[in-house]
């Protein structure tokens, strides 16, 4: 089993997306697989379409016309009710049915009310943004996550240690429906968030239709996740099964790798030394 798990990493460190037809590659090989990388891998791929990008333009159009409308509409009303209550009002009301007082709390209230749609609309511009286009494993235990820029749509690159982007606890990303297990029907995408980041600037939306590494959804769970690869193995088919947490075996097999690649180099380092010291 251990000689079929190697044979399995090897095969999957030269491709990319596809697996071995007919062959059913552990989820623990495919790990081992990426961790044992010594150059950038790209794990994550996805183009936005063209409905994305005209799409929000258009929904925040929408809205910022319907916040003013909205907001000048209800201003007028205000006004005009004003206008009304200042003719019929008498010095024995109670004072808070003065009509200043009321075109006070309506004025607030429509500037409130209108604060929705407006917002609605730039969320709508600001979403886009935060689309994930790519996630890159770096050696070592370090991840990199591109999006694209709000204004001019050039690429915007974020370089994390593991730990720092996570995946919302009750959110699995791979549901065992589709070619990559990562299909589901109530909703299209899952959230990354940055913990070393504030509010406005942790969030990355992820679309399930985009390309994962090997085809597998878990190796988002796994690495993200914190979710035990093995528990996975044994439950692939729901996404409702409660998985055994453990992200320190991945840091444990992260170091492992670290350690076993600089006493790799050791032999090569010591042949440097010798080399110039033969030419000096």
């Amino acid at each position: 089993m251990q000689r079929y798990n190697w044979l399995a990493s090897r095969h999957l460190a030269a491709r990319f997306y596809a697996t071995p037809r007919g062959v059913k590659v552990p989820l623990s090989a495919k790990i081992n697989a990426l961790i044992s990388k010594t150059s950038a891998e790209q794990i994550y791929s996805y183009k936005p379409t063209l409905f994305v990008k005209v799409g929000s333009w258009t929904l925040a159009g929408v809205f910022a016309v319907y916040g003013v409308s909205f907001a000048d509409w209800s201003l007028s009303s205000s006004l005009d009710l004003y206008e009304q209550e200042a003719e019929q009002s008498t010095l024995s009301e109670a004072w808070w049915k003065h009509p200043k007082l009321l075109l006070v709390a309506r004025t607030a209230g429509s500037v409130l009310l209108s604060i929705i749609p407006f917002t609605l609309s730039a969320l709508a511009i600001y979403a886009p943004s935060r689309i994930v286009t790519g996630v890159t494993y770096m050696p070592h235990g370090a991840f990199q996550l591109t999006r694209r820029a709000l204004v001019s749509g050039r690429p915007v690159t974020r370089t994390a240690v593991f730990g720092a982007i996570v995946r919302n606890e009750k959110t699995r990303v791979y549901t065992g429906v589709g070619s990559q297990g990562t299909e589901d029907r109530a909703s299209f995408a899952f959230l990354l968030t940055d913990t070393d980041k504030p509010t406005w600037d942790r969030f990355y939306i992820v679309n399930r239709s985009g390309k994962f590494w090997a085809q597998d959804g878990r190796i988002f769970d796994v690495l993200f996740g914190g979710d035990s690869a093995e528990s996975l193995e044994r439950s692939p088919e729901s996404a409702s099964v409660t998985t055994a947490k453990d992200p320190n075996l991945l840091q444990n097999l992260i170091k492992e790798q670290q350690i076993r690649t600089k006493f790799n180099n050791r032999p090569a380092d010591a042949r440097n030394i010798v080399l110039k010291r033969r030419s000096n």
